[in-house]
């Protein structure tokens, strides 16, 4: 079962950027310099999430909050996890808390090779492709209410 857990403790942090580091610079090529920045600190303004399935971390998210907005970034399931609808569970799992929370509308920014999956998933594309740590990327959005 895939559980999707707000990171309370620096611990849970830590984990969540072990799973980010894995993914966006061992595997894509990211500098940790890029990667890294001033959110990722547990604090209100921004949520981190830790992606679990039958007690292994598989991957990470986090939310910046801005008004009814939340914004997904550094969305990450690594490889060997990839596939099986987790990635889809896990966004759905982020869009009941942000609903819950009253967030009415979620924004991203998605690689361009993959936009294709969050449009499946419900998002719009809401911007022409531009270019993120060397990597290109759509603006998407999504209204949960």
């Amino acid at each position: 079962m895939l559980d999707v857990i707000p990171a309370q403790t620096q611990d849970e942090l830590e984990r969540c950027l072990a799973a980010r580091h894995a993914v966006f610079c061992v595997e894509r090529g990211v500098s940790p310099d890029i990667e890294r920045d001033e959110w990722d600190a547990l604090s209100p303004g921004c949520g981190h999430f830790l992606i679990r399935e039958e007690a292994a971390d598989i991957g990470a998210l986090r939310c910046r909050y801005a008004g009814d907005t939340a914004i997904i970034q550094r969305f990450c399931v690594l490889k060997e996890h990839r596939g099986g609808g987790r990635g889809r569970a896990a966004l759905e799992a982020v869009e009941a808390l942000c609903q819950a929370a009253g967030i009415g509308r979620v924004e991203l920014d998605a690689k361009f090779e993959v936009y294709g999956f969050y449009e499946k998933c419900g998002y719009t594309r809401i911007s022409a492709p531009f270019e993120e740590a060397g990597i290109p990327h759509v603006k998407m959005a999504k209204e949960l209410f």
